[in-house]
């Protein structure tokens, strides 16, 4: 499998985790294994997909199919399975077999174990340990990529900082501010660049050529990052005043699942991002391939009805949360006190609109906040699912 091929035959997998979530909070799932709850300990054998959400999630677990995790801190050890796919804030992999690994994260550790096929990680840091191996091709991206694990392929990072000191038998193409090969590093093909600081120890040996990347030059990898930043950005300044209004009229009409998706912002921050990040991510690529097929188009068209009604909510929840927790932090009001009246969470909430509004205009900041403010209000959205919709609007 290519990188191309693969990344997007991985998409399509992880439209999975985000209609999981919507068969957990709807209990019409029965054949697949699901288990969440404030701390999750799975060590079983399951014959079909398994999914566990929680607090920490530790996972020791043998399965026919693919394993699917959001948490706050995620542990899998020795672990078998087709498709590993986690979000969460701190994530550690050791003695696994897996044919691919698919993770998003504050913190991940992979630090033993095999993956026959290919990695696709991103976080704030990501370390790849020299016991962990990788039989296909690694795509990464993150603030601080250390990549000291041997790779029989390709090897793809975007980052801030890159470290690498290992083995890769395919070409390399590295896009950081600083760039180091360590010497340890042995590289089988060609070495292409993009950096102002790239340090190469004399002990490194690269078997191809060494390049540097046109700064005109994106790959896909790069051009589907900034497009989808972009996208997000200009979706947030032209639907501004749409969203003010909508907010609004959704505190007022349904607070009771503004309040339990605020609750749910506060009390799993991490598993609402983290699932919010599947659904704004990963469901358009989806929806895109479902489009391609006859069979698939029906689904496809209703899926994207369910996103369509669910972004705008899905920001109207991050900003009552915002706006409620601005009065907590204000008024100070005394834990016996009734809950905000009509008003009050008319008020806030487009206090926190205007808020969110001045922030986002900042440049590159600006397209950060609105993509982070839509993701916690879809993740908390998707998770109370259905059957809060209709309590609320009986």
């Amino acid at each position: 499998m290519t990188i191309k091929h693969g990344f997007l035959f991985k998409i399509i997998l992880a439209i999975a985790f985000v209609i999981l979530v919507m068969f957990v909070t709807t209990r019409g799932a029965s054949q697949i294994t699901t288990q969440t709850g404030e701390a999750v300990n799975a060590e079983a054998s399951f014959l079909d997909m398994a999914f566990f959400a929680g607090d920490e999630v530790r996972i020791k677990a043998s399965s026919d199919d693919d394993i699917f995790a959001a948490g706050g801190s995620i542990q899998v050890d020795t672990t078998t399975a087709d498709h590993l796919l986690l979000a969460g804030g701190e994530i550690n992999i050791k003695n696994v077999r897996v044919d691919d690994v698919i993770a998003a994260g504050g913190d991940l550790n992979l630090r033993s174990g095999l993956a026959t096929d290919d990695v696709l990680v991103t976080g704030g840091t990501v370390t790849l340990h020299p016991k962990f191996q990788i039989a296909g091709s690694a795509v990464l991206s993150g603030g601080e990529v250390t990549i000291n694990s041997p790779i029989q392929k390709e090897l793809r990072v975007a980052a801030s900082r890159i470290f690498l000191n290992s083995v890769v038998d395919g070409n390399v193409k590295l896009m950081g501010d600083v760039i180091e090969l360590g010497p340890k590093a042995r590289l089988g093909g060609n070495l292409q660049y993009r950096s102002d600081n790239i340090q190469i120890s004399p002990s490194a040996v690269i078997t191809g050529t060494k390049s540097i990347l046109p700064a005109e030059e994106h790959d896909d990898f790069e051009r589907w990052g900034k497009g989808s930043a972009a996208f997000f950005a200009g979706f947030a300044i032209a639907a501004v005043l749409g969203i003010t209004l909508l907010v609004v009229v959704i505190a007022l009409i349904l607070p009771g699942l503004m309040n339990k998706a605020s609750l749910l912002i506060k009390q799993k921050p991490l598993l609402s991002l983290g699932v919010g990040f599947l659904a704004t991510f990963v469901l358009p690529f989806a929806l895109f391939m479902l489009f391609a097929t006859i069979v698939g188009a029906p689904l496809a068209i209703l899926i994207a009805a369910m996103l369509f009604a669910f972004t705008p909510v899905g920001v109207a929840a991050s900003a009552y949360f915002i706006g409620m927790q601005g009065r907590q932090i204000i008024k100070k009001p005394a834990d016996d006190a009734p809950p905000p009246a009509m008003g009050a969470r008319l008020i806030w909430s487009a206090f926190a609109i205007v808020l969110i509004l001045l922030l986002g205009i900042i440049p590159i900041v600006g397209g950060l906040i609105w993509l982070l403010i839509l993701m916690f209000g879809m993740g908390a959205i998707l998770m109370q699912g259905g059957l809060a919709l209709a309590r609320d609007s009986q």
